[in-house]
């Protein structure tokens, strides 16, 4: 709310949501999804859900909710890259025409909640191609992974050196269990930041539980 009455509330930013689709119909984000495509073989639609959800997290209008339930920047517009699919799995070759595509797009920020398991340095095909987009000037945040507790859990591309990569939060403030953790394969410090990630009510694509 400090940063929404500053005037920062996403409007006129494109944000990339690389992940399972977008549910374009949401009452929270109709009309604001720009553009689709499928890297996946099965279709734009997001029928999983994760993509939905994480679009919500990002910039739901809060309408579906009479406006108790908002995303970050509640007025940022969405282009969707459908990578994963039904069962939320997916390529790194996928992954990496997905974030292309949104760069093609015009997409300010992207994001990326997903990741390879196992540790890793940066130098994997996916990481560099994420580091890429950040040196084109895109903002390009990553989730840690679901791998923890173990040290060095953290994998591609969250691994990437110039991402912004975070971490899990619950109501306490404490990092859960199963957030990944650091430090990388070539021990650097990840992840950069936590944000809650425990508990989060958001966006439910259509036909999905």
């Amino acid at each position: 709310p400090l940063i929404w009455a500053q005037g920062f509330t996403g409007k006129g930013i494109k944000v990339a949501i690389v992940d399972t689709g977008i549910d374009p119909n949401h009452p929270d984000l109709v009309g604001r999804v720009l553009a689709m495509a499928d890297f996946s073989g099965d279709g734009p639609i997001d029928n999983h859900g994760h993509g939905t959800h994480c679009a919500g997290t990002t910039g739901g209008s809060g309408a579906a909710s009479g406006g108790r339930y908002k995303g970050v920047a509640p007025e940022c517009s969405f282009l969707s890259a459908k990578v994963l699919d039904a069962s939320g799995y997916g390529l790194d070759g996928d992954v990496i025409a997905g974030i292309e595509w949104a760069i093609q797009q015009g997409a300010q920020v992207i994001n990326l909640s997903l990741g390879d398991d196992g540790s890793c340095d940066g130098t994997d095909a996916l990481s560099v191609a994420c580091d890429a987009a950040v040196k084109k000037g895109v903002v390009l945040c990553v989730a840690a992974g679901n791998a923890g507790p173990a040290h060095s859990s953290v994998g591609a591309p969250a691994c990437a050196r110039l991402v912004i990569t975070i971490g899990a939060t619950d109501k306490m403030d404490q990092v859960p269990g199963f957030s990944s953790r650091g430090p990388t394969a070539d021990g650097r410090i990840k992840p950069d930041l936590c944000f809650p990630g425990v508990s989060i009510v958001s966006c439910r694509a259509n036909r999905t539980a």
